[in-house]
């Protein structure tokens, strides 16, 4: 007699067995479905992020060909940019646009010109910020062979062979094309790396802005209304203890004559390296809330050339870190750390005695000031541009 199998159709196990399948078969397409539906929100929200940081990089571009325009048809003196009957200033203090829109220019003729820096100017730099006189030297030495076109080694330089035993890339015995080059430089990677190290636990940022001292623009002379604090230290003659108040009196009136120095200076000032006017040159910087970056360009004027009168070198995206406001003496406090023992050296076996650092720590941080309100013209260029996008999003 055959025996009857317990998984023939309409038995209790195969009905089970359907059962099983059916609820895995439910539970895979669940899966499914809701794994989909996680990858259509994160594409959603993606494309949400990307339209906003499009909105905001339109705005910036906005403003940084308002620049443009205005660098080429406005008036360049003292006190930096006049358009439209008011004057920007372009020794880098932040102008707030809107809530979440900002805009710096910085005339590269205030900064420190490392293609054809002096020695002497470099030294003095070298000594504000903390580094040993010992040390000194050998950074000097290592960054004029890095530029200079023969393979002749300074006595405490490097050539091709001390950069392959540090496992670098040999010198460009050229100009630095980008201020960023300064980390390529043996000696100098060290002092960044330092100043990369503390950074972000106290001071972030402090890298970017050592760098951020420094321009690639060949020109020669200082501006000493646009030059920031750490420059000015860098001058002689001037008074590092009234450096501050340089600094309020030309954010209230641009100096128009040498002789208006007189009251922050303590000795003669070298006529033929200290001017009033800036460059060709300047560096953008654009901040909006919604960018996790900042946007940088380098602003050519060539008014020699009437069809293009303005040109942009290069527009380039940074950390936002690299904006933040430090205090005079972070360079010094931050090369002052004993990477061995965590703990802080005395500045004062670092600095020499006449360093400025000694001189100023009980004087206010000028760079910690209120943003100054922007001129109606560029306010206004950011409120079309945002009015006009409104207007075409009702419309769609």
């Amino acid at each position: 007699m055959p025996v009857r199998s317990s998984c023939q159709p309409g038995s209790p196990a195969s009905s089970g067995f359907v059962l099983v399948a059916t609820l895995v078969a439910i539970a895979i397409i669940s899966l499914g479905a809701a794994y989909f539906a996680t990858q259509v929100d994160t594409l959603r929200n993606s494309a949400r992020q990307l339209q906003s940081w499009s909105e905001a990089e339109r705005d910036a571009f906005s403003v940084r060909e308002a620049l443009q325009y205005a660098a080429a048809t406005g008036f360049r003196d003292e006190g930096g940019l006049t358009f439209g009957g008011t004057t920007l200033a372009t020794d880098g203090r932040r102008y707030r646009l809107t809530d979440t829109l900002s805009v710096s220019v910085q005339d590269e003729r205030g900064l420190l010109a490392i293609n054809t820096l002096d020695e002497k100017t470099l030294a003095r730099l070298l000594s504000n910020i903390g580094v040993p006189a010992e040390s000194q030297s050998r950074l000097i030495d290592t960054l004029l062979d890095y530029m200079d076109p023969d393979d002749l080694r300074r006595l405490n330089g490097a050539e091709a062979r001390e950069y392959a035993a540090a496992n670098k890339p040999p010198p460009t015995n050229d100009f630095l094309r980008t201020r960023d080059q300064i980390a390529d430089v043996l000696g100098w990677d060290t002092i960044l790396d330092r100043l990369d190290n503390v950074g972000p636990s106290t001071t972030p940022g402090l890298r970017a802005r050592f760098i951020d001292l420094f321009s690639t623009a060949r020109h020669f002379g200082l501006n000493v209304n646009s030059a920031p604090l750490h420059v000015l230290r860098t001058v002689p003659g001037i008074d590092p203890t009234k450096i501050s108040a340089l600094i309020d009196q030309r954010r209230a009136t641009a100096f128009t004559s040498l002789g208006q120095l007189a009251p922050f200076t303590s000795g003669p000032i070298d006529s033929d390296y200290v001017g009033l006017v800036g460059a060709n040159e300047w560096r953008v910087v654009v901040a909006k809330a919604e960018l996790p970056f900042l946007l940088e360009c380098q602003l050519t004027i060539t008014a020699a050339e009437p069809d293009r009168p303005t040109r942009l070198r290069e527009c380039v995206r940074r950390p936002v870190m690299a904006a933040a406001i430090g205090s005079p003496d972070e360079f010094q406090l931050a090369l002052a750390v004993d990477r061995q023992t965590g703990s802080r050296q005395s500045l004062a076996s670092n600095t020499p005695s006449s360093s400025p650092l000694a001189l100023s720590n009980d004087l206010r941080d000028p760079t910690k000031t209120v943003d100054a309100p922007a001129p109606d013209w560029l306010a206004e260029v950011v409120g079309a541009a945002g009015a006009t996008r409104r207007q075409a999003i009702r419309s769609q």
